[in-house]
């Protein structure tokens, strides 16, 4: 990553680009949404809480806190006041937060009678209040500036709560939220802060629901020009912290060394252990060079930082290049979530002067499930390459990097996945990835659909049932990675690697395009709206399934020219025809009663294991279908689902498939998983198209060629 992140930040220093260096300590604040807000707490000069109201998330997202773990300040989180777990009072509260006309101040009172903060909170909050404000000011005290004097007043207000009860923070809240109540002011608000409605069947200690974020404010606060929660105030303190970190490397000891990058730092003066940490979309990202649990480094005795020694220039530079590149204004351009744990990063090794979303070839951050609203990979793909052959000759990158970040767990985070390619190859692999999804015929269930790189490692794992329905268990199957689609993409995944996905694809998809199969070739209907909705999800997942089939097939050149006249392509071909033709006799001779399972279907697992087994036993199943296909052909019937041209036709295919197949079938023939995939493509793929004029003349000239008996099996 460090590699990764100081190459970038060459390239933006080359084209002149600000970046933001944020102190260390200096965090931002839990991301404002409407179920979970933030709440302004405004103080008075007589130490006394007279407002409340809820911040916008644009506001919160401007400011920070500073501190640790054990504490920060002027924002930090509490726990509601008082739990509550009587069901009939939540019943009441819950009428209460609806409607507000409805509020009895008095039944309220009585309920506050359990608190919620334990000891372990109290003493967080203590330390929110006295120790770290005391901390902070120690380190931005400027007496000159207005903006010091803010902070300094809150900080004196901040102290002067104490651990008695008619002078604590909790007290001071508590009588705020209930002259607000009063008022019938910040009902929401005050309700929120005040109760937890909490499980009966946990313990209080363990039950004191959701963190409430709020930020301490000076109520009177215009004579200082700003107030505490603001973007102009937050930008001096972090101004005030990074100064008093100090900068440079003057002064320098004997024991002057050159770090990874050949920047001179002093080895006694600097923290090297230190190292930052930047909060990407969802997770935080530690910078470190090595981490002193892997034993393997005691070998060489280059333990922690000393195995790839960083200054405090570079330490800065890598964490402000990573807060540039992961800004929430770059999504799509410079980087794309995968997962809750994992984005990928992409940006040149030059900047251009209108930015090419280069994030976005890899992968949509659209509902995947939408048809409608999704990105297609073809009109991306097309737009990307437009974007690339655009750039001027002075702004056409001579690389373009590419790596993946994971959080492993709470403590770690590891690039994955690292690559940078030319311009030309991406375009290449574009094109190619484009080509190789195209590699399957025309089907009925659908436009095709190309998916991201990013997207083909959930359609490889999705495990489907007999029924059509995922099998997916608490936990995710992850036998495929999301960053190897770009390997797949950038033709950089080994052969071995394409052979098992390919096997497993195989073995978690037969079910899905078993059912499909069966239901589409047996003319099933659904029986309501959410039947609908279910089917349409199988057959746009089917759709893809295709299509990256069709993609590992072309990775092993195996064409749809080609693979079309093989076995395995021809064999499926004839269990969908012979799905086909039982379907048709059903609902011309059983009146439309179409068994759950069709001939070809029943037989389509072990066509995959044994084909030569059964196509015997196909052809034993499908001679009664035949032999009335025979008669049937020549009624002149025109009903909707009953059309005579239709047997003639549907004989004529099976004729065809099966004068192919006499000519490659061999008894000791075992299907590969390619031919598998063919053979999957081959049950689903559309007819050739034939007019039923032209197939009703052709078999009326043509005797009942195709034997077979009267007696149905």
């Amino acid at each position: 990553m460090l590699n990764e992140l100081y190459s970038l930040s060459g390239t933006l220093e080359s084209k002149g680009i600000p970046t933001k260096e944020w102190h260390d300590k200096y965090k931002e604040l839990p991301k404002v949404t409407s179920k979970t807000p933030c709440i302004r707490i405004w103080i008075t000069k007589d130490g006394s809480i007279c407002e409340l109201e809820s911040i916008s998330a644009e506001l919160a997202q401007s400011i920070r806190k500073f501190g640790n773990f054990q504490g920060t300040f002027p924002a930090f989180n509490i726990a509601p006041l008082y739990r509550i777990i009587d069901e009939k009072h939540i019943l009441e509260l819950e009428r209460f937060e609806k409607d507000h006309t409805a509020l009895d101040l008095d039944k309220i009172r009585l309920w506050c009678t359990t608190g919620n903060w334990n000891i372990g909170l109290v003493k967080k909050v203590k330390r929110c209040l006295h120790d770290i404000p005391l901390n902070l000011m120690k380190l931005i005290s400027s007496p000159e500036q207005s903006e010091s004097a803010l902070i300094s007043e809150l900080v004196h207000l901040a102290n002067g709560f104490s651990d008695k009860p008619e002078k604590s923070f909790r007290a001071a809240l508590e009588k705020c939220i209930f002259i607000k109540l009063q008022k019938q002011e910040d009902i929401s608000i005050a309700l929120a802060i005040l109760f937890h409605k909490g499980n009966p069947k946990k313990t209080s200690i363990n039950d004191t629901g959701p963190s409430l974020s709020v930020v301490l404010d000076l109520f009177d606060w215009r004579q200082y020009g700003y107030p505490v929660a603001s973007e102009q105030t937050t930008e001096w303190i972090n101004n005030r912290l990074l100064i008093s970190a100090g900068s440079g490397f003057s002064n320098l000891s004997a024991e002057v060394e050159k770090d990874a990058f050949g920047i001179p730092f002093d080895k006694v003066g600097e923290p090297m252990k230190t190292m930052p940490s930047v909060k990407l979309n969802g997770f935080d990202v530690i910078l470190r060079s090595m981490f002193n649990g892997y034993p393997c480094q005691k070998r060489y005795n280059k333990i922690d930082d000393a195995s790839y020694p960083i200054a405090k220039e570079n330490r800065s530079l890598v964490k402000k290049s990573l807060e540039w590149v992961a800004d929430s204004k770059r999504e799509g351009v410079t980087w794309r979530k995968v997962d809750k744990n994992e984005i990928v990063f992409v940006y040149p090794s030059k900047l251009p002067e209108v930015p090419a979303k280069f994030a976005s070839i890899f992968g949509s951050n659209q509902v995947e499930n939408s048809a409608q609203t999704e990105a297609r990979f073809e009109i991306v793909s097309k737009e990307f390459i437009k974007a690339l052959r655009g750039f001027s000759a002075q702004e056409k990158p001579d690389f373009i990097q590419i790596f993946t970040i994971r959080k492993m767990d709470k403590a770690r985070s590891k690039v994955i996945f690292t690559r940078n390619c030319s311009p030309e190859q991406l375009i290449r692999a574009a094109e190619n990835w484009e080509i190789g999804c195209s590699n399957i015929p025309g089907n009925d269930l659908g436009e095709r659909i190309i998916p991201f790189p990013l997207h083909v490692a959930r359609i490889v794992n999705n495990v489907w049932k007999q029924n059509g329905e995922l099998a997916q268990g608490q936990t995710a199957v992850e036998r495929m990675k999301y960053y190897q689609g770009m390997e797949l993409l950038l033709d950089i995944m080994q052969e071995s690697m394409i052979c098992n996905y390919l096997h497993i694809l195989l073995t978690n998809s037969s079910g899905l395009v078993n059912c499909l199969g069966n239901w589409v070739h047996g003319g099933s209907k659904c029986k309501d709206k959410t039947a609908e909705k279910n089917l349409e999800k199988l057959k746009r997942e089917t759709v893809l399934l295709l299509s990256v089939l069709g993609l590992l097939l072309d990775k092993n050149d195996d064409r749809k020219e080609k693979y079309m006249e093989n076995m395995a392509y021809l064999v499926g071909q004839l269990l969908k025809i012979s799905d086909e033709l039982h379907t048709l006799y059903c609902k011309v001779v059983r009146s439309g009663d179409v068994p759950p399972q069709l001939a070809g279907s029943a037989l389509f697992v072990s066509a995959g294991e044994t084909p030569h087994q059964a196509i015997t036993q196909l052809s034993l199943r499908m001679n009664p279908y035949i032999t009335w296909a025979k008669q049937y052909r020549f009624k002149n019937m025109k009903d909707e689902g009953r059309e005579s041209w239709k047997a003639a036709w549907y004989l004529k295919l099976f004729e065809d498939v099966a004068n192919k197949l006499s000519l490659l079938i061999a008894d000791t023939t075992r299907f590969s998983d390619f031919e598998k995939a063919q053979l999957f493509i081959g049950y689903l793929a559309s007819f050739p198209k034939s007019e039923p004029s032209a197939i009703t003349t052709d078999n009326n000239n043509n005797d009942n060629s195709i034997g077979g008996s009267n007696n149905e099996q």
